[in-house]
């Protein structure tokens, strides 16, 4: 038979009460009391009944991480499998579980959100509407948005510094003498590809040089898309000498597209891609990029929805992390 607090109680010499307030409220006990209770929870082989314990703290310490659909399964993509780990690994520091799903998972078939699971949070990432967000507010749902913002009262958002990303992109290939430059834009959340694409639209008009829609593709940002846009970019009469793609997954399509034409990477186009994911290193010459902070936005998306939840102090904040520029050899 398996033991109990009575007998953990029993044991150390303390009362029932101050054996649950060590393991539910541990501020609340003496650091001696806690280390001899521990100690004969220890030898008993004694756990605590966690369902018991999420009634009296009324929560469940369980997280949910919730993607778009798009860009699920996160395990095997490149950019959210190491922002996925960080959040991971930081919920398991503090004594978190970690729920998975799509957005289309909490959607019931006439819309209304459905949380299968007993959660004390949720971190949103990738695209999200605004409409979910507000109804998870109106559920008491403490919410952080991973990889995008939106201007909502207390909601916190977690993204990384996307327009001086596109601006040392931009800079980058401005400095190597490019001058007639396109724009392959990924169809991202609002956020990130406002910030990539203003990016693109500012340097060009700092350095004096007109913007020329015909050097613009915007494409889904899969390799199939990419290889299409960067091909009918590189087709036109006057092709551009340097591509800027807003994600890595993108400038690699682009590579495809240019060595399929007999092109050579740097010296017939220069290609720069964004995110500094696996993709980046996968093709011959290595995409030069924009390094993201992944495991730092995954950490501090964590940390902020667990100061939520525990101190239940709702604010609204939106935190960037910065980037920088990754030479490499495909500029």
């Amino acid at each position: 038979m398996s033991a109990t607090i009575l007998d953990v109680a029993k044991l150390s010499g303390y009362s029932k009460a101050t054996v649950s307030r060590a393991f539910v409220n541990p501020e609340r006990v003496s650091k001696r009391a806690k280390e001899t209770i521990y100690l004969a929870a220890n030898r008993l082989n004694y756990t605590p009944n966690a369902i018991a314990q999420a009634m009296v703290r009324k929560r469940t310490n369980n997280i949910g991480f919730v993607i778009y659909e798009k860009q699920y399964a996160v395990v095997t993509n490149p950019f959210y499998s190491t922002i996925f780990e960080s959040v991971l690994q930081t919920c398991s520091q503090k004594g978190y579980s970690l729920f998975i799903s799509s957005d289309r998972g909490l959607r019931l078939p006439n819309g209304q959100l459905y949380i299968k699971k007993q959660l004390d949070g949720i971190i949103l990432a990738g695209q999200s509407d605004e409409q979910m967000v507000l109804d998870l507010q109106r559920q008491g749902m403490p919410v952080v948005l991973l990889n995008n913002a939106m201007d909502l009262e207390n909601l916190v958002c977690v993204t990384a510094d996307q327009y001086n990303g596109a601006l040392l992109a931009m800079e980058h290939l401005l400095d190597r003498g490019h001058r007639h430059i396109g724009l392959l834009a990924g169809k991202f959340s609002p956020h990130v590809y406002a910030g990539r694409n203003k990016g693109y639209y500012d340097a060009l008009l700092k350095a004096g040089i007109p913007v020329d829609n015909r050097n613009i593709r915007i494409v889904e940002p899969t390799m199939e898309q990419a290889i299409e846009g960067a091909s009918s970019l590189l087709d036109l009469p006057v092709p551009p000498t340097a591509l800027y793609c807003t994600s890595d997954l993108i400038g690699v399509g682009a590579v495809k597209a240019a060595l399929r034409r007999g092109l050579r990477v740097p010296e017939d186009v220069a290609i720069i891609g964004f995110d500094d994911d696996q993709n980046s290193c996968i093709v011959e010459p290595e995409l030069t990029t924009i390094h993201i902070q992944k495991a730092a936005m995954g950490r501090i998306a964590a940390e902020q929805l667990i100061a939520q939840i525990e101190y239940d102090l709702p604010q609204k904040e939106i935190i960037q992390t910065p980037v920088r520029l990754l030479v490499r050899r495909s500029t």
